[in-house]
C-alpha cells in the first residue's frame, strides 16, 4: 500500500501546485487548514503534510507558526507562452487521475500551440470553487464531472454549448439511456466519456482456495447466499471471523441496487413492501446470517474486498479501473443475485464546454478527441474503464460480461442514475442520517421503512 500513500501526497500536491500556478491561490494567501485538506480530498493527514513538505521544497510554500500555509509572497508566475486550455475537474475522479493524461497528451502533440492545463476542487464544494475562479479570472474551457454534479449544475445559472452537432460522428453509439440525463431542450449538454453499471465484483482466488463454485451467469440468491455463508471464517484460528463472503457499503450510491432487484423504485407512491425485504435482506447478511462486513458511510472503495479479507462487493467499473493495480488478484464480475427485477444503478462521467469559455473551438476539439472511437478504444482496453459508446465495449468485451453487466437496451431501460431516484441531493444526506441507527442493528427494517417513505412523501 505504500505505492498508493505515494500517489495520494502526489496527487495533492499537483492540485495545490497547479492551483497555486494557475493564481486561484495566490502569492500571499493562506492554503485550507490540514484538517480542512484532509476533509475535502479525502485524506489522511501524513498525506495532505508529505503533500506540502513537497511544496515548501520546491518553494511554492511558506508556514507561518501558529497561522497556517501559505503561497510565497516572492513566488513570481510567468504568463504562458502558449494557448491555454483550461479544465476543471472534480476532485478524487478516476476517470481524471488515470484517463485524462493519455487524453491530453494526444491533444498537445496533435496542437502543439496549446498547453492543457487542470484544476482540481473538491467534489464536497465544486461549484463553488468554479465560480470563485470565475471571478478571480480562471473561465475554464472544460469542465469534468460526475452525473451527480451534473445534476447540480443545470439548476444553476450555468449555461453550457450544445455538443451534439460536434458529436455527429459518435451520437449514434452512445447508448440512448445515457443520452437522456444529458439532454436539456434537446441540447446535449455534457458529453459521456465513461459510465458503469452497478455490478458484484468478486475475488475468484479466495472462491478457488475454498473450493466454493464461482458464480454462474444468472445465479440466484439462494446460492448467493450459500456462497457467503461458505467464504465467511475464521482464518487465524484466534476465534473471530476475519474473511466475509461480502462487503456491503452504507452509501446511497451502492445499497440501492439491492432495493431496485427486489422491485422498490423509492417512489412514495410504490409502497413500502419492497423497501423492507431490502433492508431485512442487508440486516440478513450483516447480522443473522454475519456474512458480511460493513463499509463506513463515506467509503465506497472497501479495503477490505482490496486486501482479500471480503469474497464479493458492490462497485463499479470506475471504481475497480482506480483499483487497477493495487489488487494482488483480478477481480471478476458477477450477475446481480439480490432480486427478481433485472435493474441496477448507473454512473457517468461527463465533459462540458461553458457557453462563457475563451476557447471555445479549442475545447470542442479536446471534447471530440476524448470521445472518438480510437480514444475511447484504448483508454478501455489500457485502462478498464467502460466505454459510453455501446459498439466500443461489444468489440473489446465478451458477451457473457456485457449480460453480467445489464449492459444491453432492455435492462438498461430499468436502471437509474442516483439522482433520478432521489432528485435533491440533500434528500441523500437526510435520508444516510436516518439510517445511521439501522446500519448499526439498533432498528429494525420496518421503522426505518416507515421514515424513509415518510421523508420520500416529503420531498
Amino acid at each position: 500500500m505504500k505505492r498508493e500513500t505515494e500517489f495520494r501526497y502526489s496527487k495533492l500536491a499537483n492540485i495545490l501546485r497547479e492551483q497555486i500556478m494557475s493564481g486561484y491561490i495566490k502569492p500571499g494567501h493562506f492554503l485550507m487548514s490540514e484538517n480542512d485538506l484532509c476533509k475535502h480530498y479525502g485524506m489522511s493527514r501524513t498525506s495532505v503534510r508529505k503533500s506540502l513538505d513537497q511544496l515548501m521544497k520546491e518553494g511554492l510554500i511558506v508556514k507561518k507558526v501558529g497561522q497556517g500555509t501559505i503561497v510565497s509572497p516572492d513566488l513570481v508566475i510567468e504568463p504562458p507562452q502558449h494557448k491555454v486550455l483550461r479544465i476543471f475537474a472534480t476532485s478524487p475522479s478516476n476517470y481524471f487521475d488515470h484517463c485524462m493524461p493519455m487524453i491530453i497528451e494526444e491533444f498537445e502533440r496533435e496542437h502543439p500551440n496549446v498547453e492543457v492545463k487542470c484544476l482540481s476542487f473538491s467534489s464536497n464544494e465544486f461549484w463553488d470553487s468554479v465560480q470563485a475562479s470565475i471571478e478571480l479570472g480562471l473561465q475554464p474551457d472544460v469542465i469534468l464531472t460526475s452525473d451527480r454534479y451534473f445534476s447540480d449544475a443545470q439548476s444553476s445559472a450555468y449555461e453550457f454549448v450544445d455538443l451534439k452537432e460536434h458529436l455527429h460522428e459518435c451520437y449514434d453509439m452512445l447508448y440512448p439511456r445515457l443520452r437522456e440525463p444529458f439532454l436539456k431542450d434537446n441540447q446535449l449538454k455534457g458529453a459521456i466519456v465513461t459510465f458503469s453499471t452497478v455490478f458484484l465484483a468478486y475475488n475468484p482466488t479466495l472462491f478457488q482456495r475454498y473450493n466454493v463454485p464461482e458464480p454462474s451467469e444468472l445465479w440466484s440468491t439462494e446460492e448467493f447466499l450459500e456462497a457467503a455463508k461458505r467464504l465467511t471464517m475464521d482464518t487465524n484460528g484466534d476465534g473471530i471471523d476475519d474473511l466475509y463472503g461480502i462487503t456491503l457499503s452504507s452509501s446511497l450510491n451502492r445499497w440501492p441496487v439491492i432495493a431496485l432487484q427486489n422491485g422498490a423504485d423509492f417512489k412514495p407512491t410504490s409502497g413500502k413492501e419492497a423497501l423492507v425485504k431490502t433492508l431485512t435482506f442487508m440486516h440478513d447478511l450483516l447480522y443473522r446470517h454475519r456474512v458480511a462486513t460493513l463499509s463506513p458511510r463515506y467509503v465506497l472503495n472497501s479495503d477490505s474486498f482490496a486486501k482479500g479479507k471480503a469474497a464479493m462487493m458492490v462497485s463499479t467499473s470506475i471504481e475497480m479501473a482506480g483499483w487497477r493495480n493495487s489488487f494482488n488478484f483480478k477481480a471478476k464480475i458477477a450477475s446481480l443475485p439480490f432480486g427478481e427485477h433485472m435493474s441496477t444503478m448507473l454512473i457517468a462521467n461527463a465533459l462540458m464546454v461553458p457557453a462563457a469559455s475563451h476557447e471555445t473551438e479549442l475545447a470542442i476539439r479536446f471534447v471530440q478527441k476524448a470521445m472518438s472511437p480510437e480514444m475511447q478504444e484504448r483508454l478501455g482496453r489500457e485502462t478498464g474503464f467502460m466505454s459510453a459508446l455501446r459498439p466500443i465495449n461489444e468489440k473489446t468485451m465478451e458477451r457473457s460480461l456485457l449480460q453480467s453487466l445489464y449492459m444491453n437496451e432492455e435492462t438498461m431501460r430499468h436502471s437509474y442514475f442516483l439522482h433520478e431516484l432521489f432528485g435533491d441531493f440533500s434528500l441523500v444526506d437526510d435520508i444516510e442520517n436516518e439510517m445511521q441507527l439501522y446500519w448499526a442493528g439498533l432498528e429494525s427494517a420496518d421503522e426505518v421503512a416507515e421514515r424513509l417513505l415518510s421523508i420520500l412523501v416529503q420531498k
